[in-house]
């Protein structure tokens, strides 16, 4: 299985970069109850708009940044065979966002070497937890968030011109 992105940024100033994501992740999906059962492969794409803030001066050789992003994780559809008949689990898409930290280093002035490590989690679904009622404000129903959460560690090229 093999795992790609591309990330295409702008700076927009001395230290601050906007930019796009996409990365394409290659995974399983199982079920899991008194045993665990893999269904098939499925392919995770997610799609990010982001803005970055580098530390340090601009033509330095090494610049530590951190990553903040807003976008979509996209699953793929799943081939199955249940009960011996070929099915289909339809992918769907989802709001995500992205979160990283990194540091990039230049040992030529136009050439750098990038190592981050990023977090995103798409929001899945909600479950209802119970009650809260105010005084005021009447009573609700309290939600569980669920998320699937995706964690990378990566390195790339960088170009400066």
């Amino acid at each position: 299985m093999k795992q790609w992105g591309l990330r295409l940024g702008l700076f927009a100033g001395e230290n601050s970069e906007i930019g796009f994501l996409y990365d394409q992740q290659p995974t399983e999906i199982e079920v899991s109850g008194t045993s665990t059962v893999t269904l098939g492969d499925i392919k995770l794409h997610n799609y990010h708009g982001y803005y970055a803030f580098n530390f340090g001066d601009a033509e330095a050789g090494v610049r530590p940044y951190v990553l903040f992003g807003l976008g979509a994780t996209q699953y793929g559809t799943v081939s199955v065979t249940a009960a011996n008949a070929p099915r289909e689990i339809v992918g769907e898409t989802r709001f995500s966002w992205t979160t990283a930290a990194g540091v990039k280093v230049y040992p030529s002035n136009a050439f750098g070497l990038r190592v981050e490590g990023r977090w995103t989690p798409a929001y899945i679904k909600s479950e209802a937890t119970g009650w809260w009622c105010d005084p005021y404000w009447g009573c609700y129903v309290v939600g569980d968030a669920q998320y699937a959460n995706q964690f990378e560690l990566s390195g790339g090229i960088t170009l400066r011109f």
